[in-house]
C-alpha cells in the first residue's frame, strides 16, 4: 500500500507526500530490523542460559561423585604412611592392623570421578561457548574443563607403577577378602615384613601414589566447586533477565 502511494505521488511530482512516505519506508524497515535483531539476541540469551543451566545440573554431579570418593579415598597417604614407618623401624605399634590391610590389601581401591564433558562438548561444537556474552566466563569455562581433561589424562600415569607393587605383594603376601567383600590380609607376619627390602619399597610406592591421587583429586574437586558456584551465580542472575 504505501510503496503504491510512493510511486502515485512520484507520478504527481508530490515531492512532499514522496518524502514522508519514503521516511515511513525507512523506519518501517529500521523497525523490522531491529525487531529482528532483538529477537535473535533474545533466542541467543535464551540458547545460552540453557547450556549454562545443563552444564550446572552436570557440575552438580561431578561435584557429587568427587565429594563421595575424597571421603571413601582421602587421606589413605597418611594411613600408608604409618605402615611403612613401622616396616621402616619394624615397629609394629606405629600402625594398626587395619593401616596394613589399607596399604596391602586396597591400594589398587582408588577410583577416577567421571568427567562428565556432554553439556561442555555440544557447546564447543556448536558454537555457543564462543559466542557467551560474558568474555570472562566462557574462558573460565574453557579453563575448567582444560584442568578437568588434564586430570583425566593424569591419573593413568599416577598408575603406571601398580603392575610392579602387584608382582611384590603377591610374591610375598596372602591376599583374600572377608565375609563382607572387602580386601584382607591372610596370617600377616609382620615381623617377617619388616626385613623384606621389597615389601617396604612396595609400601613407599604405594603411599607415593595415594599421595599423588589425592592431591590431583583434591585440586580438581576444588576448581570444579569454586566454578559451580560462580556458574550458579551467573545462571540466578541472568534467569530473570528481561529484553534489553
Amino acid at each position: 500500500m504505501i510503496l503504491r502511494n510512493l510511486a502515485h505521488s512520484i507520478r504527481r511530482q508530490d515531492w512532499f507526500a514522496v518524502a514522508i512516505e519514503f521516511l515511513i519506508v525507512v523506519a518501517g524497515i529500521f523497525v523490522g530490523l531491529q525487531v529482528t535483531d532483538w529477537n535473535e539476541r533474545r533466542q541467543l540469551r535464551e540458547r545460552e542460559l540453557n547450556y549454562l543451566q545443563r552444564m550446572s545440573e552436570d557440575l552438580s554431579k561431578m561435584e557429587a561423585e568427587f565429594l563421595q570418593i575424597l571421603e571413601y579415598g582421602g587421606g589413605r597417604s597418611e594411613v600408608v604412611m604409618r605402615a611403612l614407618r613401622a616396616l621402616e623401624q619394624c615397629d609394629a605399634t606405629l600402625a594398626t592392623p587395619d593401616d596394613f590391610r589399607i596399604t596391602f590389601a586396597g591400594y589398587q581401591t582408588q577410583p577416577t570421578p567421571t568427567i562428565i564433558t556432554r553439556t561442555y562438548d555440544e557447546m564447543v561444537s556448536s558454537g555457543a561457548l564462543a559466542s557467551i556474552a560474558d568474555r570472562d566466563l566462557s574462558g573460565e569455562i574453557a579453563s575448567l574443563f582444560g584442568a578437568l581433561g588434564n586430570y583425566k589424562t593424569f591419573m593413568p600415569g599416577v598408575r603406571i607403577s601398580l603392575p610392579v607393587v602387584d608382582r611384590v605383594l603377591w610374591t610375598h603376601l596372602d591376599l583374600s577378602y572377608d565375609d563382607e567383600g572387602r580386601p584382607v590380609l591372610r596370617k600377616f607376619d609382620f615381623a617377617t615384613a619388616c626385613q623384606n627390602r621389597e615389601l617396604r619399597n612396595a609400601a613407599w610406592e604405594i603411599r607415593d601414589l595415594m599421595w599423588d591421587w589425592e592431591v590431583a583429586t583434591r585440586r580438581a574437586a576444588d576448581q570444579l566447586e569454586e566454578f559451580a558456584d560462580r556458574l550458579d551465580r551467573h545462571v540466578a542472575a541472568h534467569s530473570g533477565e528481561g529484553a534489553p
